[in-house]
């Protein structure tokens, strides 16, 4: 089943399961200028994003309205689902429920590199305690 990944801000792990899921899928991110506009996305988060894309492997990086685009890319290549990571922005879970309206949408959790459910009283602890998982991750 062809299908697209949809890498959006907050995940843009190249390490990520959906990688290991769909092996053969399209890989792609939408930089959205209105977006980024909008929400006065600095430069140095766009270097980021960017810096960060470069380490996926065949990544296609586009430009312009996220869901149009995702939409035009998915009829062009006669894709059946749209797979991509929770996050808790507002916006883009906005975009994926449109995208639902008109394509499967398979959305995986984001994985971070540590997960600790204890709440530390100061930073300082928590990264002694966790920089060395941070690091290998």
């Amino acid at each position: 089943m062809p299908s697209i990944i949809w890498f959006n801000e907050d995940g843009l792990n190249p390490e990520h399961q959906m990688f290991k899921d769909y092996p053969d899928a399209v890989r792609v991110y939408v930089f959205d200028v209105p977006y980024l506009k909008q929400w006065k996305i600095s430069k140095h988060r766009v270097q980021f994003i960017y810096e960060s894309l470069l380490e996926i492997p065949e990544i296609r990086i586009y430009q312009g309205e996220t869901v149009p685009v995702l939409t035009q890319l998915a009829r062009e290549l006669k894709v059946n689902e749209v797979v991509t990571t929770e996050t808790p922005n507002h916006i883009i879970k906005n975009w994926q429920q449109e995208l639902q309206q008109n394509i499967n949408l398979v959305t995986y959790p984001e994985v971070y590199p540590v997960l600790d459910t204890s709440s530390p009283r100061r930073f300082s602890r928590y990264w002694n305690k966790h920089d060395r998982a941070w690091l290998k991750a």
